[in-house]
């Protein structure tokens, strides 16, 4: 039994759990679309620096080094992975997904930061009444939109687990205040 009588299946069966669930929920996508977003922009810029580097009139273009034989093969390759980048960019749509998937990541830190702030009044006023209840409501509201805007129709499982995990160490069940305790 834990501690003023709530036993621990009360404890997990809170109504409480649902503002709880969905904090660690919008954290998990924060952590997951901010690393999805990181790497599609960092494959945009090698694609970018590719592209610049490569271009006749680039800086790099006029060094010495291109004038050895060594050089000269090197420029080769780079003109043909420049070729192919320039064709595999738009197709790709990389600009386009990074703004869907910032779009995304800024409505899940919002939704993150609204169930924040329900945890922190459901710790100061120790209860959850019918204003945080229907605080709640429109943070579920806001949640559905999101989810229909999700950028990507398979994730990645990898990069979810590894998120999760840090989710459940930053916030583990032990930190959240129950009422009735």
């Amino acid at each position: 039994m834990a501690k003023n009588g709530l036993q621990d299946t009360d404890r997990q069966n809170h109504p409480v759990w649902t503002v709880y669930d969905k904090l660690r929920s919008a954290r998990l996508n924060v952590k997951y679309y901010g690393r999805r977003l990181s790497t599609l922009e960092a494959k945009n810029f090698c694609m970018e620096l590719i592209l610049a580097a490569s271009a006749p009139s680039s800086a790099i273009a006029g060094l010495w080094f291109w004038d050895t034989p060594y050089g000269k093969l090197t420029w080769q390759y780079l003109g043909i992975i420049a070729a192919v980048a320039a064709v595999l960019k738009p197709l790709l749509g990389l600009t386009k997904k990074i703004k869907d998937y910032e779009s995304v990541l800024t409505g899940y830190r919002t939704l993150e930061y609204d169930l924040m702030e329900i945890k922190t009044l459901i710790e100061t006023h120790q209860r959850y009444d019918s204003p945080l209840q229907s605080d709640l409501k429109r943070a579920l509201a806001r949640e559905k939109i999101l989810v229909g805007k999700t950028p990507e129709t398979r994730e990645d499982g990898k990069v979810k687990a590894e998120c999760d995990a840090e989710v459940r160490r930053e916030l583990p069940s032990k930190s959240f205040f129950i009422p009735g305790e």
